[in-house]
């Protein structure tokens, strides 16, 4: 059931990140946006997935740029420690996860968890 839920919020953010803003389509998806941003910090787990999903539908620089602005770097930095050794593998063995860390911003990422990003993620771009 997570993942199918996770599946819609994925399709659906990534269709408003598609979209032109404030037309028809960004705001019927705006939704997913709202639905990332609470998990971010009430349920991490649900969140990462559907990171890993809105990566994998759209690997676009538009939309990773996005992802990694907003829910990847929202989730590390509210839950970087937790998640740390999981997103060094990623790094490690897919190139999409590489340079989508690459995108991410420090902004409230703790010190220690923030060194360990930069020594796997992807030429700044």
């Amino acid at each position: 059931m997570k993942h199918i839920i996770a599946e819609e919020i994925a399709k659906a953010w990534v269709a408003m990140n598609r979209a032109v803003q404030d037309s028809v389509e960004y705001h019927s998806n705006f939704w997913a946006y709202e639905r990332i941003s609470d998990m971010c910090e009430d349920d991490p787990e649900t969140c990462w997935l559907v990171i890993d999903k809105i990566r994998h539908i759209d690997s676009s620089d538009a939309v990773i740029s996005n992802l990694a602005a907003g829910p990847l770097g929202d989730l590390l930095a509210s839950h970087g420690a937790a998640f740390i050794d999981r997103v060094e593998i990623e790094a490690n063995n897919d190139a999409v996860f590489k340079k989508l860390l690459a995108a991410v911003w420090k902004n409230d990422i703790e010190d220690a968890v923030w060194a360990r990003i930069k020594k796997v993620a992807g030429e700044p771009w």
